[in-house]
């Protein structure tokens, strides 16, 4: 018999870089979501469990990107890791979460330490050749403004342009402004800022030093939800998908897509992302295994 699920919490190691792109150093960690505490096993989805797998599966986590996953108070909480707990259910075995440094989790699956990786992982060309990826979601860069600066308000890339745009160091967001700035912005260009976390970039917004906040969609959409004094544009740039990697062939995502799909079905992954204030417009309405073979699923 495979068992229910046990989450085991496990300290945290350093972290150092950020899993769609940059790394946030972020402290900001709200309460968790109002995600069902169980659902039911999918046999269907159980039954397709390789016998490897009756013991469990070994799952890094990257314990510091609220709000999809993070550590707090030696507890795993975030969207991500309540629908990796929806999946294991549904697939009626343990999900064994470890706490792992961004860098370690790649390098981890490898190896055979880790069997999957909750880690809001985006699935970029070079990466899609050593994992396959089960996404949670599709995200790319949105624009955040000062609910009291609505005269900041961007509704395309291009309004952000003679604007001042705060952004984390060495993010994705910086690189792909200052590539893009000529095309995007020809005589007015983005005075582009960088902050050292998350939360220093949102306060120069916020305290009105800096126009606009650029960075992931969901991490900016949970942070409007958090404070109460950001506006996010409804728009998102380059959109991709992120979330669960496997090793390369694994047996395990085939199941974890299907798990996946049953999720979309009964109606446990929509509630469980708007409990966290993520954006309806990142939603997946069907379960995709991307490949280096398939990277389109």
């Amino acid at each position: 018999m495979k068992r229910l699920i046990a989450f085991a919490a496990i300290a945290c190691v350093g972290l150092l870089t950020a899993c769609g792109g940059g790394d946030t150093g972020s402290s900001e960690q709200a309460g968790s979501g109002s995600a069902p505490a169980t659902v039911a096993k999918d046999d269907a989805v159980a039954d397709k469990v390789p016998d490897k797998f009756n013991d469990g599966v070994n799952v890094a986590v990257y314990s510091d990107w609220a709000p999809e996953e993070y550590v707090e108070n030696g507890e795993f909480k975030g969207w991500s890791v309540e629908l990796a707990k929806i999946w294991s259910q549904k697939m009626g075995t343990d999900f064994k979460l470890n706490a792992s440094g961004f860098d370690s989790i790649v390098p981890g699956m490898e190896n055979g330490r880790y069997d999957m990786a909750v880690a809001s992982l985006g699935v970029t060309d070079e990466r899609i050749k050593t994992l396959d990826f089960v996404p949670m979601q599709k995200e790319g860069t949105s624009f955040a403004w000062a609910k009291t600066k609505p005269d900041n308000k961007v509704t395309k890339v291009e309004e952000a342009c003679g604007k001042s745009v705060a952004v984390l160091t060495g993010a994705w967001e910086y690189d792909y402004l200052t590539k893009n700035m000529k095309k995007l912005c020809a005589t007015s260009p983005m005075d582009i800022q960088q902050f050292k976390d998350q939360p220093s970039a949102e306060l120069a917004v916020t305290s009105g030093r800096v126009d606009l906040v650029a960075a992931g969609s969901g991490k900016l959409g949970y942070a409007a939800q958090q404070s109460g004094s950001l506006d996010v544009g409804d728009f998102i740039v380059n959109a991709v998908y992120n979330g669960v990697g496997v090793p390369k062939g694994s047996e395990l995502g085939p199941v974890l897509r299907d798990a996946m799909q049953s999720a979309i079905d009964d109606g446990s992954y929509e509630k469980l992302r708007r409990s966290y204030g993520a954006s309806e417009a990142g939603d997946l309405k069907k379960a995709v295994l991307l490949t280096e073979d398939q990277p389109n699923g």
